[in-house]
């Protein structure tokens, strides 16, 4: 019992951002990967755009960081390797909504843009307000 509290302190006080973004990244990861023709334009590059691998990265990356979270590992290997793929990933998938928005008239995609533009700047904060003395 008494490691179940220190768990969840961690997940809800102590590490609450990498919480947060893990949960995102895991949600995002899991939508995509529900949705298989989510990305359509350019047509030639569908098939690798809407590629399951891709949406598991988010999946393991979103794992990953709320196990980090909850262990209170405070390594700053690990922190950064996750921080970064999680950037590149969010990145990239923010772009190919804006590419989707502007080259396919697609005005649905841009409420996700705007939030994973949102999300990058969560994890650039992130990634600045940690601690690397540790």
């Amino acid at each position: 019992m008494k490691t179940m509290i220190k768990l969840i302190h961690n997940l809800l006080t102590k590490n609450s951002k990498y919480t947060n973004l893990g949960l995102a990244m895991l949600l995002m990861g899991l939508d995509l990967w529900s949705e298989p023709d989510y990305f359509f334009w350019p047509p030639q590059y569908a098939f690798l755009m809407n590629d399951n691998g891709i949406d598991g990265i988010a999946v393991i990356v979103g794992i990953g960081l709320l196990v980090y979270a909850g262990m209170n590992i405070h390594d700053n290997q690990v922190a950064g390797i996750l921080l970064g793929i999680s950037a590149a990933f969010v990145t990239m998938i923010t772009g190919i909504e804006i590419m989707h928005m502007i080259f396919a008239g697609q005005l649905r995609m841009g409420i996700p843009a705007i939030l994973g533009f949102y999300m990058v700047l969560n994890i650039l904060q992130i990634a600045r307000d940690r601690n690397t003395k540790r």
